[in-house]
């Protein structure tokens, strides 16, 4: 294992900050800028679509495309990164906690989730770009009906 250069490791995580604050706020362009131009994804453990390949673009859409009225506040911590001949591989633990401002039923106004990421990074376009995205889901609390990325349509968990 080669040693990562320590401004490659501060702008690594400054993408990974960018992208996780990118989910809270909505702000997809933002999102876009932390991808790859493709994008190998497995959120398979979370109960989510099978693994696959998709465009950064396709990635980004599809988290548009879950509408939800859900505040969202991405937290991550361990961050370990360690070069490889095909980019640089990361791991890091999560915390995601998401409420309900506009809940009106009966229950919890919550759905968080914890576990750990898995990223593969490379360079594009002289900048440190996601290329890897693989979630390892260890533990969801809350009302899972909620998360757009849990419901299930025809039997089937919704893509999100």
């Amino acid at each position: 294992m080669q040693a990562l250069d320590p401004l490659d490791h501060i702008a690594i995580n400054d993408v990974l900050c960018r992208f996780f604050l990118a989910f809270d706020e909505r702000d997809w362009a933002a999102m876009e800028t932390c991808l790859a131009h493709e994008v190998f994804i497995d959120y398979a453990s979370s109960g989510r679509e099978p693994p696959g390949t998709m465009s950064g673009a396709e990635f980004v859409q599809r988290r548009r495309d879950a509408v939800d009225t859900l505040a969202k506040h991405h937290s991550f911590s361990n961050l370990l990164l360690s070069r490889e001949p095909e980019g640089v591989r990361g791991r890091c633990n999560y915390l995601i906690l998401r409420f309900d401002r506009e809940f009106k039923e009966e229950g919890e106004d919550f759905y968080h989730s914890c576990g750990a990421y898995e990223f593969q990074f490379g360079k594009a376009e002289g900048a440190w770009k996601i290329t890897r995205i693989a979630q390892r889901a260890l533990r969801s609390w809350g009302n899972r009906r909620l998360h757009g990325g849990t419901r299930k349509v025809d039997g089937q968990h919704a893509k999100a």
